[in-house]
C-alpha cells in the first residue's frame, strides 16, 4: 500500500517575555529559524520593555537532536511530508493568534518577525489565515515562491514589509537576493530591503538598533 495519512491532535509549544496587558502597545510574533527553538527568539528580543511589548515565541512542531551537545531542537516543516505540517503549523498559530492578539485594541501594533526558514513559515501562514498585523521581519529568509501574492494587495497596502540579511551570509547569496528581488518585484510586494555587516544570524546590537530605528521610530 501507499503512503497513508491519518490527523491527530498535538500538543504546541511556546515562549512568552511580559504579560499582555491594558498597558500592551505592541505584540511581536517572533518564528525561529531551522536547529533552534523558541527560546532563541525569546532571547533575541529580551532587550524590549516588557511594560509596553508583549512578545509570543512558538516553536516549530518538529523536534530533533542536533549539536554535538545533543540539545533537542526543532524545524517547521520538510519536504517529506510538507503539506501536512504546513496545514499543522497554521492551525498552532492560529490558536496562538486566536488567544493573545484577536480581540486586542487596533491600536496595539502587532509585528511579525521571522528568522531564516521562519520567514517562510510566516509567510504560509499568512497567505492561508491572513492576520491583522502591521510590521513583517524577512530577517535573513526567503519568500516562498509557491504562493500566489498579487491577490493579496489590498489585504497588505497598509503593512510595512521589510527584508534584512548579512552581507556576508551564505545562506542569501548574491545571486538568491537577485531572484528574491526578481520574486518580489513580479509579485508587486512593497518590501524595504537593508544590508547589516555579519553572516547568517541575529546579532545582538543590530537587532536591538534595527527595531528602535527603523520599526519603532
Amino acid at each position: 500500500m501507499g503512503r497513508r495519512s491519518i490527523a491527530v491532535e498535538t500538543s504546541g509549544h511556546y515562549f512568552t517575555n511580559g504579560a499582555l496587558t491594558k498597558k500592551t502597545k505592541h505584540i511581536w510574533i517572533a518564528l525561529h529559524g531551522y536547529g533552534q527553538t523558541g527560546e532563541y527568539m525569546k532571547e533575541k528580543l529580551s532587550f524590549l520593555d516588557p511594560s509596553d511589548h508583549f512578545v509570543i515565541c512558538p516553536e516549530a512542531l518538529n523536534s530533533f537532536y542536533w549539536h554535538a551537545n545533543n540539545e533537542p531542537v526543532a524545524c517547521w516543516m520538510t519536504k517529506r511530508h510538507r503539506y501536512d505540517e504546513i496545514s499543522t503549523f497554521v492551525s498552532f498559530l492560529d490558536k496562538l493568534y486566536d488567544r493573545y492578539c484577536r480581540h486586542v485594541d487596533h491600536k496595539v501594533q502587532i509585528h511579525m518577525i521571522g528568522f531564516s526558514q521562519g520567514c517562510a513559515t510566516l509567510w504560509r501562514w499568512i497567505y492561508a489565515s491572513k492576520p491583522r498585523f502591521n510590521t513583517l521581519i524577512n530577517w535573513a529568509g526567503w519568500i516562498p515562491e509557491d504562493i500566489g501574492y498579487l491577490h493579496l494587495q489590498d489585504y497588505l497596502k497598509d503593512k510595512s514589509i521589510y527584508l534584512h540579511y548579512g552581507d556576508n551570509d551564505k545562506f542569501i547569496t548574491e545571486e538568491q537576493v537577485k531572484g528574491l528581488m526578481e520574486l518580489i518585484s513580479n509579485n508587486k510586494l512593497a518590501v524595504t530591503s537593508s544590508v547589516f555587516n555579519g553572516k547568517h544570524h541575529i546579532p545582538k546590537d543590530e537587532i536591538e538598533r534595527y527595531v528602535s530605528e527603523v520599526i519603532l521610530n
